[in-house]
């Protein structure tokens, strides 16, 4: 056992402790939020003899755990404002297949037959809510820009040739089906933490590919 699995052992009560003060969130996502809390908190940890590593953790831990409660309930509140900004979205994905560039918001507008003031607010609606995400949720060809941008979706789909079995389907899952690092995980069976691990080291893989 590594020093940090073993802080993030020692601390499990700690994390437990301050999920038990959120309820609009499910345990286990908290408990992942916290662990990743303990990560960062250890991190950064500077030890100076005035400042114990528990009471540092502990506004780590309550951040991310906020921070999880927060786009929960957010995209529950908004769970039709959402629905438009994925359609908007992936409108923005097939227009950019189609005419080779990505799209200005007023072009998608128009594709959509959407009132470019309606457009405006679901867009700073969205903008708002996935604000307070833990992660920042992108489209794939923004998160992996190729040397060409008519070839990005093709380039994409190669670069994920480059990719273990379990690392394709978290992207898969990521980014082409849209979902949480939380509901990935519970797909698969792993952590959120693993989930967020194998998520960068395929980026990496597939920003090195297109870049080569």
């Amino acid at each position: 056992m590594t020093e940090l699995e073993t802080v993030i052992k020692l601390h499990e009560k700690l994390i437990y402790k301050i999920a038990s003060r959120f309820h609009d969130a499910p345990k286990e996502d908290l408990f992942q939020a916290g662990v990743m809390g303990i990560i960062k908190a250890y991190n950064k940890f500077n030890d100076n003899g005035t400042t114990k590593f528990t009471t540092y953790a502990y506004n780590w831990i309550f951040g991310e755990m906020f921070d999880l409660a927060c786009s929960l309930r957010a995209i529950k509140i908004n769970k039709d404002i959402l629905k438009t900004y994925k359609k908007i979205e992936q409108a923005r994905y097939l227009l950019c297949q189609k005419v080779g560039y990505i799209p200005s918001d007023k072009e998608i507008a128009t594709y959509l037959e959407m009132e470019e003031e309606t457009f405006s607010k679901i867009m700073l609606c969205t903008k708002e809510i996935l604000s307070l995400d833990v992660e920042e949720e992108r489209p794939i060809y923004e998160t992996i820009p190729a040397v060409q941008v008519e070839s990005n979706i093709i380039d994409i789909k190669d670069s994920m040739r480059t990719l273990e079995p379990v690392e394709q389907k978290v992207i898969d899952y990521r980014y082409f089906k849209e979902y949480t690092q939380s509901e990935t995980a519970k797909i698969m069976g792993i952590s959120q933490v693993t989930v967020s691990r194998y998520e960068k080291k395929s980026l990496n893989k597939m920003h090195n590919y297109l870049a080569s």
